[in-house]
């Protein structure tokens, strides 16, 4: 410092504070200051390509679809992740062992599925998920290897998207993962959603019942009496998007379901001009004749009792399947 001053003194000037050059005013040279200019300007360019890159990451994560497992069995947790994993390469798989992990992954990101256990606290965690306003549009896949009614009841009062019973195929799970959170169809037959491979001539006929148990048996029944190829469904939503993009021959519809029920699933398909020609039969347990007579003001074709089919709701059935070809 002592040897800038110096300098600046015998030259008449105040030294640079960058350099020590005798300058007439201000503090630096023009040769600092340009230094300067430069080293902000490439500062500058760093932080417009940090920025640029932090937004890009914001939109990828966006774009980015997530998966979250939740099981607080390590073992289930890892298989159930393994799988997905290897088999779902586009898709970003994370698993929570608890509730609170869970919660905070739903709070910090945006989860496109949650796959739970009902045999492992799942049913706990779905009744968090859908008390929280900012989570209960999250959609959900429940399994389960439990056959209690009550269970299958409170997994679809919560609201879930699908229902798996356990033991699943990998390869099936893994299509209707695919199918919640792509949209895209399964490649191999899922235990409930099921489709048959169509044999040539058959029938097609959709199922619709939200009662897992009573689907299958109907299922069944109907597989075993004709040659037909069977759509499930569980529920109206879900029954009509299945309509809508393949047809059928002949819908069964169960009359008691959540939020949609059978007869206005009925007045839906009424007013589609593409849909309104196919025949629609109720289902339903009761024997009241108030319910049994607005069944019969309605446009159905008639209606069978579930889920036992008689002879003659099998001859209903037919009758009007034969009345397609």
């Amino acid at each position: 410092m002592v040897r800038r001053e110096s300098r600046a003194r015998v030259s008449g000037g105040r030294p640079c504070a960058g350099c020590g050059r005798p300058i007439k005013g201000g503090l630096y040279c023009e040769s600092c200051l340009e230094k300067f200019r430069v080293r902000a300007k490439v500062q500058g360019e760093r932080m417009e390509a940090l920025k640029t890159n932090a937004l890009k990451k914001v939109a990828e994560d966006r774009r980015e679809v997530i998966i979250m497992i939740v099981n607080n069995d390590e073992r289930n947790l890892k298989l159930t992740s393994i799988i997905l994993e290897r088999n779902l390469p586009d898709y970003k798989i994370i698993t929570a062992n608890n509730p609170l992990t869970a919660i905070n992954t739903l709070i910090s990101r945006e989860v496109n599925l949650v796959v739970l256990d009902a045999d492992y606290n799942g049913l706990d965690m779905l009744r968090r998920i859908r008390e929280d306003e900012k989570f209960k549009s999250v959609p959900v896949m429940m399994m389960s290897g439990s056959t209690r009614r009550e269970i299958v009841a409170d997994v679809f009062s919560l609201g879930v998207q699908d229902y798996v019973s356990k033991p699943c195929a990998p390869k099936d799970l893994v299509g209707r993962v695919n199918k919640l959170v792509g949209g895209k169809e399964e490649t191999s037959t899922p235990i409930v959603a099921a489709e048959t491979q169509q044999p040539k001539g058959s029938f097609r006929i959709l199922l619709i019942d939200d009662d897992i148990f009573d689907l299958r048996q109907e299922r069944e029944t109907l597989k075993n009496r004709f040659p037909c190829d069977i759509t499930t469904a569980q529920s109206a939503a879900e029954g009509m998007r299945l309509l809508e993009n393949g047809g059928a021959d002949l819908v069964l519809v169960n009359l008691d379901m959540p939020f949609v029920n059978g007869l206005k699933f009925l007045s839906l398909v009424n007013v589609n001009a593409r849909l309104k020609n196919i025949p629609v039969i109720i289902m339903t347990e009761t024997r009241d004749f108030s319910v049994i007579s607005e069944i019969n003001k309605s446009s159905a074709v008639g209606h069978v009792r579930k889920p036992n089919f008689s002879e003659n709701d099998l001859t209903l059935v037919e009758s009007n399947l034969r009345k397609r070809k």
